[in-house]
């Protein structure tokens, strides 16, 4: 059933269920949707990918894979949100990268239970400019989706940046903490939160890590004697050295080495 039309969208159909507990398992053809739930609870498949939900996520739906999603374990309903259309508006939303194809969780500092409540009341009242209205509400969630996954993406590349920096940087001195920050175009403070917030764990703590790595890397080796590998590693003191790489791997360089012989 066609709820709204305009010159170039068509919804069919949506819908604000806050007792969902359908399961869906098919191949959308000829439309998709946008399905969105602010406390989700949900799994959602495409193909033999299979993502677990909880919190605020959008997930799409579109032609092509099978696509299957329902109540995640122990969960018996969640809120659900959705709306499906097709149009010449949807295939340039395709093509062009806005519509999502994986899961997406809802960025911070959006109101989007307001926002699609009022989409679709406005997708069903007969009134040409309401339904423009609709629209564009519909666009400007997509939009501030798109918006997201690109912030993320150059979050990645920063982040993929100073972890290929700290491993490459794991022989022979400590880290330039500064010279990586200005490289990264942030201040030093700000790369220490933004790489703890990223990973979980402080960024000399897993420049550390990588140090230790690259020390079993080379105790699993040649036979070079330990007071040598802890000079490559940049250690001035070999039992600072036997130290921290105790307290990390829970056995000492000359036990970890004897172990890999054995």
């Amino acid at each position: 059933m066609i709820i709204m039309t305009t010159s170039d969208l068509i919804v069919l159909h949506s819908r604000h269920d806050p007792h969902c507990a359908a399961v869906v398992d098919k191949h959308f053809e000829g439309y998709m949707t946008l399905q969105f739930s602010p406390t989700s609870g949900v799994y959602v498949s495409y193909d033999d990918e299979t993502h677990l939900l909880h919190g605020a996520w959008f997930w799409p739906a579109y032609p092509g894979p099978r696509i299957r999603f329902g109540c995640a374990p122990a969960v018996s309903e969640w809120d659900h949100r959705y709306i499906a259309f097709n149009g010449a508006l949807a295939q340039r939303w395709m093509a062009s990268g806005l519509f999502p194809h994986r899961p997406q969780r809802a960025p911070s500092g959006h109101n989007f239970e307001a926002t699609f409540d009022e989409m679709l009341e406005l997708a069903r009242l007969p009134n040409r400019w309401r339904h423009a209205k609709a629209v564009n509400l519909l666009e400007g969630v997509l939009i501030d989706l798109a918006i997201d996954r690109s912030q993320a993406a150059m979050s990645e590349a920063w982040l993929e940046s100073v972890i290929e920096r700290l491993s490459g940087d794991s022989d022979g001195f400590e880290p330039d903490y500064a010279a990586i920050a200005r490289d990264c175009g942030m201040a030093l403070s700000t790369l220490r939160r933004r790489f703890r917030d990223a990973t979980g764990t402080p960024i000399h703590t897993f420049a550390l890590q990588c140090r230790i790595n690259r020390a079993r890397e080379l105790l699993g080796g040649a036979d070079t004697p330990i007071k040598a590998i802890a000079e490559t590693l940049g250690y001035r003191d070999v039992y600072y050295f036997s130290q921290q790489f105790h307290h990390l791997v829970g056995v000492s360089p000359g036990a970890y080495r004897r172990s890999t012989q054995s």
